[in-house]
């Protein structure tokens, strides 16, 4: 019997595992060469039990954090799999991306939040002295071979399956511990609302450091889905792979960021491939904020390769909240809100004047209100701060050695003030921007998603890559932009910039500032970092090429 979506604690990861695998489902893991390993779900559960044995006989125990430092590979899926068999609590470090993730210093301060016992991985020189007196380091392949030991038990559906931790877009990344009933229940939650079933198949080539690429391949594995693996570098080296890959194994579910579909489709622009979409029926857009534009773009482009028009599935959610909140319908068009037609309904904060994508509804069980700045309700289209309740919101955040903290102002009473503004327009969730980085000026807001929707669409400036934050003592804005071209190019980039968002924008920016490719902040997943961006600015740290004013 597969777990009920309103209860997120009745099943361990195992526990549906060993269900499912009666129904059929498989992994299937890309190297990367693209050469596929496939297993059947009675295999992963075989194999997961043998791992666990042989990690606990190697000395990990039941509720030891065991860090996790490999990239994508049949083996890094073992390894987890047997962490939750052992109810191992897996952290995975980030590997990808080491220039956007501050080196040693991030693989320090995460091992010590938290609180590891154990480090499991296939590149023991890059640790270092990353690694905190009393945690032992194990290679990756120690479960995989050896002697056999006793079955461990099975865990249950409380046990904590996993610290996942936090983009850190507005601030330092924090732990949140996530329940494995949660992991099970949260995915199970968003295949009801989207339709997704036992048998599909489901392709992702996102990291499993980030709670959108772990908890959905995990997810959707458990509930006999067939779930194909395809390593990160190979998406961030060549974009044009995952869709192609898609295509090649027929699937109708795959999941990335809004940015990763800006991505693809302009290398499908670029260079159109022979896809066949048309099987697809369930296209992610989450993890990031989804722009009109690019909902617009991948409609149409994809549309031409076959996908329906109703695939394109917006959400939103965060690690706190395990993974989805809301997510729009598999079955109609993306809603997109113009502002000039949205109800104007004025509370505490202004709606934006950009188009909105809609987000969808909340999942079954989970509930989404907007409030003010006193914490009243707000009615639908009055902007405010977005909160969620519901059987996916986590118990607190984790802190060394150990404990998890109820709250730091932002998980209380089984509730999430997510710090997100925004506002409910028949019954649908439409997200404004982050309230730590919105200004008021003359009692108007000034959003620095307008800013940076607004400067990528001017030529010559790079796709993805502005970063606008505000500086509150001058009530400005501020925009950071990777441009093309040489110096000559760049100075006239910075002017046409400056200019063209003085006519769009509600106040011109203080000042556009043009950097060198591949500097901006941002995290290990690829997520702007507005505050750091700011503080580089203001010590004058950033690479900057030209500047307007």
């Amino acid at each position: 019997m597969t777990a009920d979506p309103l209860r997120s604690d009745q099943q361990s990861i195992p526990a549906a595992l060993h269900d499912s695998a009666r129904r059929g489902g498989s992994l299937t893991v890309l190297d990367r060469a693209m050469r596929p390993t496939r297993l059947s779900l009675g295999e992963v559960g075989d194999i997961s039990t043998d791992v666990a044995a042989r990690l606990r006989r190697a000395g990990v125990r039941p509720g030891d954090r065991v860090c996790v430092l490999a990239p994508t590979s049949v083996e890094l899926l073992l390894n987890l799999f047997g962490l939750w068999r052992l109810g191992a609590v897996p952290v995975v470090l980030p590997h990808e991306r080491p220039e956007a993730s501050a080196g040693p210093g991030l693989l320090a301060h995460r091992l010590a939040t938290a609180g590891a016992e154990v480090v499991l991985t296939d590149h023991l020189p890059r640790l270092g002295a990353a690694v905190p007196p009393g945690c032992r380091v194990l290679p990756l392949d120690a479960g995989l071979s050896g002697p056999g030991a006793p079955e461990p038990p099975v865990p249950d559906g409380s046990a904590l399956g996993l610290l996942q931790f936090t983009s850190g877009t507005t601030g330092s990344s924090k732990a949140v511990p996530v329940r494995q009933g949660q992991l099970v229940g949260n995915v199970l939650a968003c295949m009801a609302a989207l339709g997704m079933r036992p048998g599909h198949t489901y392709v992702s080539w996102l990291p499993f450091y980030h709670d959108m690429g772990i908890v959905s391949v995990v997810g959707l594995l458990v509930q006999g889905v067939h779930v194909v693996v395809m390593p990160t570098e190979n998406f961030l080296g060549r974009p044009a792979s995952w869709l192609e890959t898609v295509s090649a194994h027929r699937a109708e579910i795959t999941a990335a960021p809004n940015s990763a579909y800006q991505l693809a489709v302009k290398a499908q622009q670029l260079r159109p491939a022979a896809l066949d979409l048309s099987r697809l029926r369930v296209a992610i857009n989450g993890a990031e904020p989804v722009t009109a534009d690019t909902v617009e773009e991948a409609v149409r482009v994809l549309g031409g390769s076959g996908m329906p028009a109703g695939a394109l599935c917006p959400t939103y959610g965060m690690a706190e909240t395990t993974l989805v909140v809301t997510a729009a319908s598999a079955r109609t068009s993306v809603r997109v809100l113009d502002p000039k037609e949205a109800p104007r309904q004025y509370g505490g904060h202004e709606l934006p004047d950009r188009p909105l994508v809609s987000c969808g509804t909340p999942l079954p069980g989970t509930r989404v209100t907007v409030h003010g700045p006193g914490g009243e309700p707000l009615p639908d289209g009055q902007v405010g701060e977005v909160r969620v309740t519901g059987p996916g919101v986590t118990d607190g955040y984790w802190t060394a050695p150990g404990a998890p903290l109820d709250g730091l102002g932002r998980l209380t009473d089984g509730h999430m003030d997510t710090g997100d503004l925004g506002f409910l327009h028949e019954g649908e969730l439409y997200v404004c921007g982050r309230a730590k980085d919105m200004i008021i000026v003359g009692g108007r807001n000034l959003y620095p998603e307008d800013y940076e929707i607004v400067a990528e669409t001017v030529p010559g400036v790079r796709g993805g890559n502005v970063i606008a934050f505000s500086l509150p003592d001058r009530e400005r804005m501020v925009v950071v932009a990777e441009g093309r071209g040489g110096a000559v190019s760049q100075d006239r980039l910075a002017r046409e910039l400056f200019e063209r968002l003085r006519e769009a924008a509600k106040h011109a920016p203080a000042e556009v500032v043009l950097v060198r490719p591949a500097t901006l902040p941002k995290t290990s997943s690829g997520k702007k970092r507005r505050g750091t961006c700011r503080d580089r600015y203001l010590a004058g740290e950033l690479d900057v090429v030209a500047t307007a004013r």
